[in-house]
């Protein structure tokens, strides 16, 4: 199927404009190659300018009643499902995740964010609390809620709708400001996020895009003190630099991960296995809360990887677009090349390649690794491609031991069918959500999301990011004085 060239500018303070520069930049698809089109290359003038625009946006933003605020937030939900098909094509070919993916993402995970983020405005409460001082009847203290001002948005090539998303609409309906900066490899899909708020009628220089590299337009609105918060979503190495040369702002951060996935001998061995297949393949295994390390009991070991060997030669993959298509290729050759070097170190080190482990292009076959330990690259850093290395071991006290092991902690999940043991599991598993009989790979809307240790700060979705987006005021009233 041939698609037209897209040509995008950046939008600022209510427009869409050219950059400063008059650069612009190629978008292609990992699907085929093809040209997808073409985006502004953004400088530090550019950002300087839309945070400019998004002070005077914030403004005009907070004078809103909350009402209004919830009112154009359900209109953004209706335009985003009138276009919802043709925003879920345009993502597939960006990302390279299958159609099927890429519809979940755009009317799954990330529309409802709209009637999420404009019914949990509704219920955003302050506090009346009691004075400790001896004249107390005479003091009333309130604790109120207040924007942030202007959040800088900087989202991930593998997630370019849902994740900006969050941030965006809960961000919006707390009466702050927004500048999208996405992923250069994905820029179309906030580029659409930004053309459903301006269709909803939010005003001028309250959302703002700025398309570009990392390392001009990233930097400038993490290091620019106009900016009050920054939501990021990518590579730890990266979020440390941020945290760096932001300054003193507010800081959301969803970092890497290198999620275990314990299977005791004692679990349900089948929904083990599609929780593996979940867990490690789903997106070619470019999710941050993906199954890194496949942690199963020896006394199960055989049965479970002959099981898992068998239903992983069914995964098809292919093109991405096509109905039938389970898995398609990775996303970009720096992160190719990343996870050929963990099937290389792998190989080295005499991992045993159960099925799998060939490539072609983008196109990394879903692989099965076993004999995996604790010194191999796949085992110590996040792979982010469709590999399933399998460890061992015998106690749960040493499951816990191996999945703690790393410097990340994001998402865990076990199989067992002891409730004594899930707790134990549970509480010990060192990751800011760990899953009881459920794959890595599973999150909801209204839950708190994000990670321990060096898998982020803060926490995204429903009541948790408003917390993150606002700040928390005291008032203090002496009535004896009024």
């Amino acid at each position: 199927m041939a698609f037209p060239e897209i040509h995008k500018k950046l939008f600022i303070g209510g427009e869409w404009v050219e950059s400063e520069s008059g650069e612009r930049f190629e978008v292609t698809s990992p699907g085929d190659g093809s040209i997808i089109g073409t985006c502004a290359k953004g400088t530090a003038k550019d950002v300087q300018a839309a945070i400019e625009a998004a002070r005077e946006g914030q403004k005009a933003l907070a004078k809103l009643s909350v009402m209004r605020r919830a009112e154009m937030l359900h209109d953004a939900a209706r335009i985003a499902n009138r276009r919802a098909e043709e925003d879920s094509t345009l993502l597939c070919r960006e990302v390279g995740k299958t159609i099927r993916e890429a519809r979940d993402e755009v009317k799954v995970y990330s529309n409802p964010h709209f009637i999420e983020a404009a019914e949990g405005l509704k219920r955003l409460r302050g506090l009346v609390h009691p004075s400790t001082q001896e004249d107390s009847n005479n003091k009333r203290i309130l604790v109120t809620h207040e924007p942030v001002g202007v959040v800088g948005v900087i989202s991930p090539w593998n997630w370019p709708n849902d994740i900006p998303n969050i941030a965006a609409s809960h961000g919006l309906a707390a009466a702050n400001s927004l500048i999208f900066k996405p992923a250069s490899t994905t820029p179309f899909s906030a580029i659409a996020l930004a053309e459903i708020y301006e269709e909803a009628g939010f005003p001028a220089g309250s959302v703002n895009v700025i398309t570009g590299p990392g390392d001009v337009v990233g930097e400038e609105l993490v290091s620019n003190p106009g900016t009050n918060a920054i939501s990021f979503t990518g590579e730890t190495v990266t979020g440390e630099r941020l945290t760096r040369i932001a300054g003193i702002k507010r800081l959301l951060l969803e970092l890497g991960g290198n999620g275990p996935l314990v299977v005791m001998d004692d679990a349900d061995l089948d929904a083990a296995v599609e929780a593996t297949i979940t867990g490690c393949f789903y997106l070619a295994g470019q999710v941050c809360t993906a199954s890194e390390r496949v942690l199963v009991h020896h006394a199960i070991h055989d049965v479970f990887v002959e099981k898992l060997v068998a239903r992983t030669r069914l995964v098809k993959m292919g093109n991405p677009l096509h109905e039938d298509t389970d898995m398609g290729p990775l996303n970009n050759p720096a992160n190719a090349r990343k996870v050929q070097a963990h099937i290389d170190d792998a190989r080295a080190r005499g991992g045993r390649f159960l099925t799998g482990g060939g490539s072609n292009g983008l196109y990394f076959e879903p692989t099965v690794v076993d004999g995996v330990t604790s010194d191999f690259l796949m085992a110590r850093d996040e792979t982010f491609g469709p590999v399933a290395p399998i460890m061992t071991f015998g106690t749960v006290d040493e499951a816990i031991e191996i999945a703690n092991e790393t410097p990340y902690g994001l998402q865990g999940a076990a199989f067992t069918r002891s409730l004594k043991t899930a707790f134990a599991l549970a509480e010990g598993i060192r990751c800011g959500t760990v899953h009881i009989n459920e794959s890595n790979n599973y999150w909801d809307q209204l839950a708190p999301f994000g990670g321990m240790k060096k898998s982020g700060l803060g926490r995204e979705l429903s009541d948790w990011v408003f917390g993150e987006l606002t700040e928390t005021k005291q008032i203090t009233i002496d009535l004896s004085r009024s």
